[in-house]
């Protein structure tokens, strides 16, 4: 049976799968989002074939769920769930950070610099509407320099499954957020990459902390 040939042009199928996950990873669909099939097919301009094989296949993965009474909705996390996801990012993304520090390029740096001051702008403000695309990119750009196609999907697959928008309802989270990210700039730029990974797990276990803190909290 031959195999899959690299670079091979995805189907309909595979475009939807990807832009739910994109949508989902970028804050756009918020955990307990409701998703109508004939909403997605107008959004995406596709017929309703490929959007039911792709919630089929994102239903299986676990990133979306379905029940006779709610339907299809962005799936949401237990607290338990929070814990080991959050610790497996901290070690994938630390290490996504270090393999990336000698191949970031001066463009991706001085767009991790932007970033940085656009999300103290919208801090500023109080808007934190487009807090969740901004940290997003901000970290997706850092990981795409490692240039390590299979830990990408690892922490995209992670991503998916973490409630990023409790993370913002920490009146905080935000203003600590910025003072995490500007270490790991810091460190990239002098070109250290242990630190540039070190202080990225460092951020994601602050991050772990504050949202086991949120939850329990609200469960209490």
């Amino acid at each position: 049976m031959a195999s899959k040939q690299k670079g091979a042009r995805k189907t309909k199928k595979d475009i939807m799968v990807d832009a739910v996950r994109e949508a989902i990873l970028s804050g756009e669909l918020e955990p307990g989002t409701r998703l109508l099939q004939e909403e997605l097919a107008e959004r995406f301009d596709v017929s309703p074939t490929p959007v039911r094989e792709a919630i089929q296949q994102l239903v299986a993965e676990g990133v979306l769920s379905h029940s006779p009474y709610r339907g299809v909705q962005v799936a949401e996390v237990e607290l338990t769930d929070v814990q080991e996801i959050y610790l497996l990012r901290a070690v994938l993304e630390g290490l996504a950070t270090q393999l990336a520090v000698p191949n970031l390029k001066i463009s991706e740096l001085q767009r991790l610099r932007a970033i940085q001051a656009e999300i103290k702008e919208a801090v500023s403000k109080g808007d934190s509407v487009p807090l969740r695309k901004l940290n997003y990119e901000f970290h997706m750009t850092i990981y795409h320099a490692a240039e390590s196609p299979q830990l990408l999907q690892f922490i995209k697959s992670l991503w998916i499954k973490a409630p990023w928008d409790t993370i913002y309802v920490l009146n905080d989270r935000p203003t600590l957020m910025i003072d995490e990210h500007q270490r790991v700039v810091d460190a990239i730029t002098q070109g250290d990459a242990e630190q540039a990974g070190l202080h990225m797990r460092a951020h994601m276990e602050i991050v772990q902390r504050a949202l086991i803190n949120y939850i329990s909290e609200k469960k209490r």
